[in-house]
């Protein structure tokens, strides 16, 4: 297993000093509170972007469906805990750029597949959640910040895994704060092509998971090669983030993933 972690220099007093409450009259200005970040993690967007996620910060606060689609409310928590989380991934060397197509699965407010769409425009992201309002709030934002490479799908992850139109068909598979890592191995691996990846946003017991799935990796003929870690702590970034990428080198067997409610009330 690859570990690998980000080495970018940023001192303690930079960071803070970019982290003020930053209301305008306007609304909501996102890009001023995570700039330092991503300038500090070599992560470049150009001024149509930084635009698009400042659109995107103060639509969603507006929208009456937001609360009921997220927890985090306070402008300075969405743009360090939603919008500066889903950036991270950026500064991996990840080649995501090459992909056609992304699957988001558990999308809930559009987190990590509106901040992808913005950065990937020539990728096809697929918001997927059980529930029908987090899709439409994702296809509604999408639609007001003129994110066109948006799609929403309303299914349990079980279900679409097993249609033939998703199975095996993404270039990437992508979770941020669905599960542990043994269940995910269940939802994605069957959801990405072969020589694809799946890729996942976690917290500071990724080490833990990895020793809990060995047994679902076995089952999905998943080796130590195949995995790659990385982790992005302070002062670059103000919190731990720890990713998973898996890359997928064999065909998942017809019956996984299990039945609604399996692959997490009894994982593998």
């Amino acid at each position: 297993m690859q570990i690998k972690k980000s080495n970018g220099i940023a001192t303690s007093r930079k960071c803070c000093s970019k982290k003020n409450n930053l209301i305008s009259s306007a609304g909501m200005n996102i890009s001023k509170i995570i700039k330092s970040y991503l300038e500090s993690l070599g992560i470049i967007l150009t001024d149509i972007q930084f635009a698009q996620i400042d659109r995107l910060g103060v639509a969603m606060l507006e929208d009456p469906l937001y609360k009921s689609v997220s927890k985090i409310s306070d402008p300075n928590e969405i743009a360090i805990k939603h919008f500066l989380d889903c950036l991270i991934p950026f500064s991996l060397g990840i080649p995501f750029e090459k992909s056609k197509t992304i699957i988001d699965l558990g999308t809930g407010g559009g987190f990590p597949c509106l901040p992808f769409a913005i950065m990937l425009p020539n990728t096809n992201l697929i918001a997927v959640d059980s529930r029908k309002k987090s899709v439409e709030f994702v296809i509604r934002m999408s639609k007001l910040v003129g994110l066109n490479n948006v799609t929403g799908v309303h299914s349990r992850i079980e279900d679409l895994a097993h249609d033939s139109k998703f199975r095996e068909n993404s270039d990437y598979v992508i979770c941020r704060a669905l599960s542990s890592v043994r269940t995910l191995a269940e939802y994605t691996l069957p959801l990405t092509k072969n020589e694809g990846y799946s890729f996942y946003l976690k917290g500071p017991k990724l080490d833990e998971e990895l020793s809990e799935a060995s047994n679902a990796f076995s089952v999905f003929g998943v080796k130590s090669e195949n995995l790659s870690c990385f982790r992005v702590s302070p002062p670059l970034v103000p919190f731990e983030r720890n990713f998973l990428l898996i890359k997928k080198e064999s065909t998942i067997p017809a019956k996984y993933p299990r039945k609604s409610g399996l692959p997490s009330e009894k994982p593998l």
